[in-house]
């Protein structure tokens, strides 16, 4: 009970999943179906070595992703460095940060998207023990949950782009969606600024689509894993089911059923543990740089809207900019403090089994499973930082303090 290895190869899954008491299958898995499909599109996810796509494929990941997440922070960065003054710093200043976090984040996912595939075959190990239609609810749940944020940021993401554009169509002379440096004049001719204009679309359009992905992935997978802490207690719940009904069906079990179905679930529960490692590994820095990106964005849009408030179109820009950074980390911390409270769920599971009923082997592994479980686990962005909601609000805090210091230098 000691060592399990999660990674459990497919004929031992086909033979857990023909022990399984339904014939309903539910797969977590689809949880990350839209994540796969925008990586694919972001060209992180080649066909195998022998398709005849692969070459055409990485051609085009590599334009694509030279034109998007090299050059367009490079042409906001080298605009930057020529700021006149802190309003101007500050009008680019917010965006820059987000563009090369953006950048940063999606090459985390790029050197972590093999650690993230092999989540599915310990999702699917997992999948097969649900054995209750609540259990199974548990799950769906948690696939709805992911499904669900995913589409509320896909919306609110394109509100943002929709509100860029605005600041161009809605100006009297010609401006730029953001701040951005070209080696040519783009405000000479009417052709010059078109392709600037049209490019600086293209960029903005890729990067949110690869920051939608980016952005999702972290609490997707840790809905997905509460989902899985709060079916493995209904299973142990169920152990010490109270009601009649309940205890007629336990009595039909021998004790060394009961046992058994014990010991499945201490080796499931280490299953999960390795799972939360493996999920912690892949997203660890991944949240430290959203902590990092929020709070300096945050503090250079809040001096940056003193100065250009006049200006509607920009100022309804910064709204929905500051709204999708700071709904971010919010998210993601409300979600690293509900596995916390699944992992107390989970103890309280233990605590109901009605363990003062069975003999002294189901107590010893039941202690081992309590021992287990009250280690405390937190999600950690670069392992250092807790991921919960008093995070957010010290970010929060912490943003206000750079906010009034810039405001005071200006």
């Amino acid at each position: 009970l000691l060592h399990i290895n999660p990674l459990v190869d497919r004929r031992e899954m086909q033979t857990s999943s023909h022990s399984s008491t339904s014939n309903h299958k539910i797969h977590t898995w689809q949880a990350f179906r839209n994540h796969w499909i925008l990586w694919k599109f972001c060209g992180i996810l080649p066909p195998k070595r022998d398709s005849r796509w692969l070459k055409p494929y990485l051609v085009y990941g590599i334009i694509l992703n030279v034109t998007t997440a090299l050059l367009f922070p490079l042409t906001l960065i080298v605009d930057l460095i020529f700021s006149q003054n802190l309003t101007e710093l500050c009008e680019n200043l917010y965006v820059t940060i987000t563009a090369v976090i953006c950048g940063l984040k999606f090459v985390n996912v790029f050197t972590v998207r093999h650690k993230l595939l092999e989540v599915r075959w310990i999702l699917e190990r997992l999948d097969v023990r649900a054995n209750s239609p609540q259990q199974r609810q548990e799950l769906q749940r948690g696939i709805d949950t992911t499904r669900k944020w995913f589409m509320a940021f896909l919306r609110f993401y394109t509100c943002a782009v929709i509100t860029s554009q605005l600041v161009v169509y809605l100006s009297k002379e010609r401006v730029l969606m953001y701040p951005s440096w070209f080696p040519w004049d783009w405000k000479a001719s009417k052709r010059n600024f078109l392709f600037a204009h049209c490019y600086q679309v293209y960029a903005v359009s890729v990067c949110t689509v690869e920051n939608l992905g980016s952005d999702t992935y972290p609490q997707a997978y840790i809905v997905v894993l509460i989902a899985h802490i709060r079916a493995l207690a209904l299973r142990i719940k169920s152990l010490g089911e109270s009601t009649a009904a309940a205890a007629s069906k336990s009595r039909q079990l021998s004790n060394d059923e009961l046992y058994q179905e014990l010991v499945n679930c201490v080796r499931d529960h280490q299953i999960v543990h390795e799972l939360f490692l493996t999920i912690q590994e892949c997203i660890s820095k991944t949240c430290l740089a959203q902590f990092v990106a929020t709070g300096l964005a945050q503090c250079t849009i809040g001096v940056y809207v003193i100065y250009v408030g006049s200006d509607f179109s920009r100022l309804l820009n910064s709204f929905m900019f500051f709204g999708a950074i700071t709904i971010e980390i919010l998210i993601l911390c409300y979600f690293g403090d509900l596995y916390c409270r699944a992992n107390d769920f989970l103890i309280d599971a233990i605590y109901e089994c009605n363990w003062i009923e069975r003999d002294e082997r189901f107590k010893k592994a039941l202690l081992l499973l309590l021992q287990r479980s009250q280690q405390t686990d937190c999600i950690r962005a670069g392992n250092l930082i807790p991921v919960r909601l008093p995070t957010f609000v010290k970010i929060m805090k912490t943003a206000y303090s750079a906010f009034t210091v810039l405001n005071e230098v200006n």
